[in-house]
């Protein structure tokens, strides 16, 4: 387990790369519940409640899989499925729980306090940070320049975004 955990830290590390976590359908369902669960207490860290943030959070990996899924399936690239969808939950629950002390400082409050703007400044490093990071899985998962898998991080994450805000905006 801390061998998967090492791992995980250095693939956001930029030190490996996602061909290196065994493919295996097990790692992939334990890494799904926990970048669920990470996903839910970030979540909740940031005002939601435990349903709407389960919800938001479901949705949102649902999302990301069918969409690489879809995309590997196009690209004849089905067998890097396990391996890049487990590399993306593992490193997105990995920066998940390094989002947690930063959104404890209310970033998004109505409050205006130094705390509330390193809060806000360290998210906005993460969240560049995770651009990055999916971008390398990409790369090693498509074969394309870390720059273009850093392009298609960010337009998933614009419509990941729009669409998960539109269809939970009234919860």
């Amino acid at each position: 387990m801390q061998a998967l955990i090492q791992f995980f830290i250095e693939l956001c590390l930029l030190r490996r790369p996602p061909q290196d976590v065994p493919a295996s359908l097990t790692l992939l369902g334990l890494v799904l519940i926990a970048d669920l669960v990470v996903g839910v207490l970030v979540g909740v860290t940031a005002g939601l409640s435990w349903l709407t943030s389960l919800l938001q959070g479901s949705a949102e990996l649902l999302l990301m899989l069918l969409a690489l899924g879809v995309a590997l399936a196009q690209l004849k690239r089905r067998s890097r499925f396990v391996q890049a969808a487990t590399a993306l939950l593992g490193s997105g629950a990995v920066l998940g729980l390094v989002a947690i002390p930063p959104l404890s400082l209310n970033p998004t409050g109505t409050q205006d306090s130094n705390l509330a703007a390193l809060g806000a400044f360290l998210l906005l490093g993460l969240v560049i940070w995770g651009i990055v990071v999916t971008g390398h899985i990409l790369r090693h998962t498509f074969s394309i320049t870390l720059s273009q898998g850093a392009a298609i991080a960010v337009a998933f994450q614009i419509v990941t975004v729009t669409l998960i805000t539109s269809l939970f905006s009234q919860l």
